[in-house]
């Protein structure tokens, strides 16, 4: 009996250090995604089946300019992307786990960047780029951004997976749901960036006080940089004359809220624009 009781209780010690080490991120722990997404050997919904919160979950790509939902890609565009998951009743916390791969065969399009949701992280496993919690979140939305892949790539699917749940250390009381959300690929746009002949990059992104802008050009051209706020409020801009390759502007954004802002580069015909928060 005394034996009996040891094995079940390191048996249970075990179980919960499995939970709560999944809680930093299932490809993190373990090197693999549980999202049902085909060749991986696990899914999340085996484990976290026992809670009842009316759970659901979604992905949202957003246009960066508009910030209008979409459901097609253009090649090489980089989109604002919402990972949702909804409850009918408030877990005492949130888990997901995400990637986008291919159809045509099931590879991933590992261009994950910008993650601006705390505690959230990108993990490689199996030649898969993952986008997961870093530890059991508070928010239901988490957001990064996603460039879409080269033309002819055709459609790409979504693979998620939400989990609600209670912050005990098991899982006996949560519950995940999985979807899958295709977008196909536009065959008659062309990048914003491309249009515009440019190449850029935010660093750091979040930022304290900071932001750079790396800006390659095709060649010397006359471009507007705006910075705007969620409002659509206008912070600061200036107008810049580029020469070909590698361009460099900084700008102080020290005296700006904490939030999210977006930086946008116009030729008076053309935009793009990209997110970075500001911490």
């Amino acid at each position: 009996m005394k034996l009996k009781f040891i094995y079940m209780f390191f048996g249970l010690a075990a179980f919960g250090m499995l939970a709560l080490s999944n809680s930093s991120g299932r490809a993190s722990f373990s090197g693999q995604g549980a999202t049902t997404a085909p060749g991986e050997g696990t899914v999340c919904t085996s484990c976290h089946n026992g809670g009842n919160y009316g759970a659901s979950v979604n992905v949202r790509l957003k246009d960066k300019v508009s910030g209008e939902p979409i459901t097609e890609y253009t090649p090489g565009e980089t989109y604002d992307v919402e990972v949702i998951i909804g409850t009918s009743t408030t877990p005492g916390g949130y888990g997901f786990q995400v990637l986008a791969l291919k159809d045509m065969d099931n590879s991933s399009v590992s261009t994950w960047a910008n993650n601006v949701t705390m505690n959230t992280k990108f993990t490689n496993a199996g030649g898969r780029q993952y986008f997961e919690q870093g530890t059991a979140l508070q928010d239901s939305i988490m957001m990064a951004e996603w460039t879409a892949p080269a033309s002819g790539t055709g459609s790409v699917t979504f693979y998620a997976v939400g989990n609600a749940v209670d912050k005990t250390g098991t899982s006996a009381n949560d519950q995940a749901v999985t979807n899958e959300i295709t977008f196909t690929e536009a065959t008659t746009s062309t990048s914003s960036l491309a249009k515009l002949g440019i190449r850029i990059n935010t660093f750091p992104n979040p930022t304290v006080d900071m932001l750079n802008l790396s800006l390659n050009t095709e060649a010397s051209k006359a471009l507007t940089i705006n910075i705007y706020n969620l409002a659509g409020n206008r912070m600061q801009g200036q107008n810049v004359m580029t020469q070909s390759g590698e361009n460099q502007y900084r700008f102080d954004v020290a005296s700006y809220s904490s939030g999210i802002y977006f930086l946008e580069i116009s030729d008076g015909i053309n935009q793009t624009a990209t997110r970075f928060v500001k911490y």
